[in-house]
């Protein structure tokens, strides 16, 4: 297809297609760039450009003009202004501008009766001030601080999105965002915000009964947070997006008892209620792979590791496959290697429409790749991934 062809409508048709269950002219890519890599590139500090929109967006402007990728990279900074306004313990900012999530709990292990008794009450008035620390306070500097949460992040946020709108038209990337929402697999929310990574696996197994409980009771919030109200007819193109943290740090017994059971109740109901499903799988999921299958259809599944040709026997036939092309490989590699991995890569998974080309896992600094290796991997994608 000619040059002139490539313009925004038709890259917006070519993920319409995959997740509407066609086959599109050609494998769609979204190549995961963080918007800290876009503003090193530009030559921007972060531990000051991410307080504003001014450099977040004239860096995503400069890194889209560049690289003719069918989306938008380079966008939706680390966000060091809300967590200095929470006080949040989760979101920490690094020496060198790069937000950190450290392994942090919000409850001790003999808060369970709390929880248990009354979770949205507990996690309000107790879990919540201990996370973000600015919400301990007397009550009108917590309602001082929750006013100007909402009015930065409507106020920053809003401006982003418009600007990012209209790089997309001067860019010509495609319009389907990729995500309208964010959710949490209940367990993961359990870990991350109540007993930390290591507090939920010692809990697994000490109080098990009690762990169930909480995970169970938790998820009906997971649910709601997964349907946001701005998004009146949801529909496939309008996804949700679960980033998966703790399945692959416990065996499959463990698993199966405490973390699947309500993940699959979660993007289940998010389903029925019409939205279409994004899903990263972090680490290696080769063993728990079967599980996938009792998800409802046409999930995008972004893995990070495994082996591309067992997963797409597996789970290629009712879902999405995304990820898997190692990032690595763009820093280490010549050009010639990467081109010839993504070969590769199209080879075994674009068989049959149901695949979106990805790296493993999302570009985080601008280190952390050779630049020169970019744009060679696209017109790789674009020109041998015609269908």
């Amino acid at each position: 297809m000619a040059k002139e062809l490539m313009n925004s409508e038709y890259k917006t048709k070519l993920f319409t297609d995959v997740y509407s269950g066609e086959r599109p002219d050609r494998v769609p890519e979204k190549l995961g760039v963080n918007a800290c890599a876009a503003l090193e590139l530009a030559g921007y500090d972060l531990r000051t450009s991410q307080y504003g929109i001014t450099k977040v967006l004239d860096a995503t402007d400069k890194i889209n003009a560049k690289y003719d990728t069918y989306n938008l990279i380079g966008t939706w900074p680390g966000t060091p202004w809300l967590n200095k306004f929470t006080g949040s313990r989760t979101n920490v900012m690094g020496d060198d501008g790069f937000i950190q999530h450290p392994n942090v709990h919000g409850m001790e292990p003999d808060e369970y009766d709390k929880l248990l008794k009354d979770p949205l009450k507990f996690i309000w008035e107790t879990v919540i001030p201990r996370v973000f620390t600015e919400f301990d306070a007397p009550p009108m500097q917590a309602a001082l601080a929750m006013a100007k949460t909402i009015k930065a992040s409507d106020d920053i946020n809003g401006k982003i999105a418009r600007g990012n709108a209209e790089l997309i038209e001067k860019h010509n990337k495609s319009k389907l965002p990729t995500f309208v929402g964010i959710s949490r697999a209940p367990f993961d929310y359990f870990a991350d915000y109540l007993r930390s990574f290591t507090g939920a696996l010692v809990d697994m197994r000490r109080r098990p009964e009690e762990v169930l409980e909480a995970v169970n009771l938790i998820t009906p919030l997971m649910i709601k947070s997964g349907c946001p109200r701005h998004v009146e007819n949801p529909n496939r193109l309008t996804r949700i997006f679960f980033a998966l943290h703790m399945p692959t740090y416990m065996t499959e017994k463990f698993f199966a008892k405490f973390w699947w059971p309500s993940f699959k109740e979660t993007v289940w109901a998010i389903y029925e209620k019409g939205f279409g499903i994004n899903i990263f799988c972090e680490e290696n999921w080769m063993h728990i792979l079967d599980y996938l299958n009792e998800l409802p259809p046409g999930c995008e599944l972004q893995f990070e590791y495994g082996d591309p040709k067992i997963i797409r026997e597996t789970v290629g036939e009712k879902h999405i496959i995304s990820g898997l092309f190692p990032v690595n490989l763009m820093k280490k590699g010549t050009k010639q290697e990467v081109c010839d991995a993504a070969k590769k890569y199209l080879d075994i998974l674009a068989v049959d429409g149901k695949y979106i080309f990805n790296f493993d896992k999302s570009i985080l600094r601008a280190a952390q790749i050779n630049w020169d290796n970019f744009q060679p991997l696209l017109d790789t994608i674009h020109e041998y991934g015609k269908h």
